[in-house]
């Protein structure tokens, strides 16, 4: 309660904060050319807080290559000069007596770099990657073995992120418990869910968050993973069409538009996708200690329609108000066969499934600027709500020949307010508060026909002789109540950034699971996250970095729940009521030189994790022979490793990308017999993409990927690699483009692993991994477009850094 109150009296005062702002004077003025010392107009100057590498204002050359950046205090700057077709610059600058002049910059011209075209958003040729004090950002480029895909491709070519092709879980630095975001905000999708749907085509911007300061929330060990798509705003109307087919075991088909209308004052912005995704699956199980083999088929059509609808309505030069709504129908049928071997027999196992979702979410984000650079206030509202009902057909003929029927239905609610407010209070300082209300409502239940039976196959019947049939509920209510604060600061070439936040956490949960088991729980904790970032400039284009934060994992709604998601004969999925939060302290350096036709990065990250959450299998004490999986508390992890990258054109017509990372994790849980296991593993991932650009309009992509083997408690996963190849094809002016790409080219890519607990096998699963892509994409508009129009808004461009 005191919480609440604290945020009370600090959203009041954070209103009524006009205070000393003063409007700056200053300016920061220049000319720019090409080669040929020609004058090159309508070319974007951006300038960002050197700090935090948060937008500040923009200008563009005039008609004689020259601009003139106004209202600029004196300080220092980051100074980001961009045009397509040419290398970027990147300059640190001093505004001092209220001036800076840069004089002449000249612009090279950078061999098979994207040209401005009408009515479309602009990408490069392939992704570029950048460095902030608390993120990396990967600016998504036309990297052509993702093109037409779905956000599962883009985040799996970006180092150090893994996407499992099975399950589809994201995990970062080898580690699951990451949060993934769209524009800044939940969906209403789970995340494998959103990756799967997302094209690609839509993804502007990847910002990974391995180190959040306070300002973030403080949800999710290795970090968080914020998607930005694109929104138009370019003037008049301006439309792009994506249409593809993909081949592997099924044929898949995807359509996307994007569009937006610009009135001046308004902007009306929208986009649909319409994918039609039958996929397949197999895999094999055998448990070596009772001689038995499962092998699984997989079979799932899917047909999903989402649809993007928003305005911004730009008040005033200093108000601006977004709203916009994200709203999902999808539905799947498939069939789920499992095999099992035993005993000389051979039994067989179906599921005949039928499941909808439907799902909305809403946002609401007013922004208002005040005179002063850097001094601003924000109220952010969002709610999601989501149904998804799941019926299945049972076949069982290994315990007994029987059919029954199941039904599954999740119904979920989210709803978080934000108000953010950040003032540069003094030469090169800045200070940052905020407080939030977040509620998370679930309410999970399942039901069947099927009559429950002892561990000796006999009936259960309740106190009244009725027979009992298996049946499950939970209903789980979940709300914070967050502030924090952030101090920035630039001493020469140090920069420094301290931040605390406080959250308050209420649990109120209640579940049931037949015959006779009942429970509840309530939870009411508090705690404290401290973050602090430091940099140093060694020179003008490199830079080192230190940082430290402390964040929680709570236990997620399919780690609690007792409502079973899936359930073979042999193998049963079940969450775990009794699992606590897991703490981390996490420590980060990091290193990034830009090079005159690249750049290189490294990083080294320590993690040491109390409480830590996992996976893990165990016999079930109610079924002789079926395993369950479910999630544990392990005493603690520790946790560090390495990664590095390094980008670099060779030629006018080639450019390599190469990146790997290494994670070592020691755990550490104490058995039955109450001794402390410990057990080390390792991890290795690399990645290598190779562009050729042959001509103008005809390029061509190898990527390549390697995951080595790693262990865990429980056995061994194999190692994995795969290669791809794309190609594109651009023409009509580049207002249209052909693509195509082949996934996996030597069918190479599976899961393989060795168990030796809860007993000793081995398994096997393979999906879809080789597959072939065609696709074409047109772009048309109402005019063709300056350069200012094709850079984000400010407001756009902030919308990645207000997570709370």
């Amino acid at each position: 309660m005191k919480l609440r109150k604290l945020s009370l009296v600090f959203a009041f005062t954070m209103l009524s904060f006009y205070g000393y702002a003063q409007q700056g004077e200053g300016k920061i003025t220049g000319q720019i050319q090409n080669e040929k010392t020609e004058n090159l107009p309508l070319v974007n100057v951006s300038v960002f807080d050197p700090i935090t590498g948060e937008f500040i204002t923009e200008a563009d050359s005039d008609e004689n290559g020259t601009f003139t950046i106004e209202e600029i205090a004196d300080g220092k700057y980051k100074v980001k000069i961009i045009e397509f077709g040419y290398q970027p610059i990147e300059r640190t600058v001093e505004v001092k007596d209220g001036q800076f002049a840069m004089g002449q910059i000249t612009l090279i011209q950078q061999v098979g770099s994207t040209i401005e075209l009408k009515g479309a958003f602009v990408r490069a040729q392939v992704s570029q990657y950048r460095n902030e004090i608390d993120k990396r950002v990967v600016e998504v480029g036309n990297d052509l073995v993702s093109g037409g895909a779905t956000a599962v491709a883009v985040l799996n070519n970006i180092p150090s992120v893994n996407v499992d092709q099975q399950t589809g879980n994201i995990s970062l630095r080898g580690n699951e418990n990451v949060n993934v975001y769209l524009d800044g905000k939940p969906s209403s999708l789970s995340a494998a869910e959103l990756l799967k749907q997302l094209p690609s085509n839509q993804i502007q911007r990847v910002e990974i968050i391995t180190n959040p300061s306070a300002k973030y929330e403080a949800d999710g060990k290795s970090g968080i993973i914020n998607i930005i798509t694109i929104k138009q705003k370019n003037k008049g109307y301006n439309i792009g069409l994506n249409l593809g087919v993909e081949h592997g075991e099924k044929t898949r088909h995807t359509s996307a538009v994007n569009a937006n209308l610009n009135v001046g004052s308004f902007n009306f912005f929208g986009n649909f996708n319409y994918n039609h995704s039958p996929s397949w699956n197999e895999g094999s199980i055998t448990n070596q200690t009772v001689n038995e083999i499962q092998d699984f088929y997989i079979y799932n059509r899917a047909k999903n329609i989402n649809y993007k609808l928003g305005f911004d309505w730009f008040i005033s030069d200093k108000t601006a108000l977004t709203i916009y709504t994200n709203q999902y129908d999808n539905k799947w049928d498939g069939n789920f066969d499992s095999y099992i071997l035993s005993g000389g027999q051979k039994y067989l196992n179906v599921s005949d499934i039928k499941s909808k979702f439907t799902a909305g979410d809403y946002s609401l984000n007013l922004k208002h600027d005040f005179d002063k650079e850097n001094h601003n206030i924000v109220l952010d509202a969002f709610y999601s709500n989501s149904k998804t009902p799941d019926n299945r057909l049972m076949t069982d003929q290994y315990e007994r020949p029987l059919s029954y029927h199941e039904a599954r239905k999740d119904d979920n609610s989210n709803l978080r307010i934000n108000l953010d407010y950040e003032n540069q209070i003094i030469d090169g300082g800045k200070i940052e508060a905020g407080i939030q209300f977040r509620q998370e409502k679930k309410d999970n239940t399942f039901s069947s026909s099927k009559q429950m039976i002892d561990i000796n196959h006999n009936p259960i019947f309740d106190s009244q002789g009725n027979a009992v049939n298996e049946g499950a509920m939970f209903d789980f209510t979940r709300n914070f109540y967050s502030v924090y604060l952030n101090y920035k600061q630039k001493f020469g070439k140090f920069g420094m950034q301290v931040g605390l936040r406080g959250e308050q956490t209420e649990d109120d949960a209640a579940y049931s699971v037949n015959p006779d088991v009942e429970g509840n729980y309530k939870k009411d904790y508090f705690d404290l996250f401290p973050s602090a970032f430091l940099t140093y400039d060694i020179t003008d284009r490199g830079q080192l970095t230190a940082n430290y934060s402390r964040r929680i994992t709570r236990p997620g709604i399919y780690q609690l729940t007792p409502v079973r998601r899936w359930s073979s004969p042999l193998m049963t999925h079940q969450g775990n009521p009794e699992l606590k939060p897991e703490y981390t302290d996490a420590f980060e350096l990091g290193l990034l030189q830009q090079l005159k036709k690249g750049s290189v990065s490294a990083n080294a990250f320590y993690r040491h994790t109390k409480d830590n959450i996992m996976f893990s299998m165990k016999n079930n004490p109610d079924k002789e022979g079926q395993v369950i999986q479910t999630a544990e508390n392990y005493s603690k992890t520790n946790e560090y490793g390495f990664e590095a990258s390094f980008n670099y054109r060779l030629a006018k017509w080639f450019s390599t990308f190469v990146a790997g990372d290494w994670t070592s994790m020691n755990f550490f849980n104490t058995n039955l017999k109450g001794e402390l296991e410990d057990m080390r593993t390792n991890r290795f991932t690399a990645r290598m993409s190779n562009t050729f650009t042959l001509s103008k309009n005809f390029s061509i992509q190898h990527f390549a990927f390697y995951q080595g083997p790693f262990e865990n408690f429980q056995g061994k996963m194999h190692e994995m690699w795969r290669m791809d190849l794309g190609v594109r094809y651009s023409f009509i002016d580049g207002r249209a483009s052909l693509s195509a790409r082949m996934n996996d080219v030597l069918d190479t890519m599976k899961a393989q692993f060795d168990m030796t607990s809860p007993y000793v096998g081995t398994g096997q699963f393979q999906w879809e991994s080789q597959t072939f892509y065609v696709g074409f994409t047109y772009n048309f508009g109402g005019k063709v477009r300056t350069r200012k129009e094709v850079q984000q808004n400010k407001t756009q461009a902030e919308s990645g850094i207000s997570l709370q």
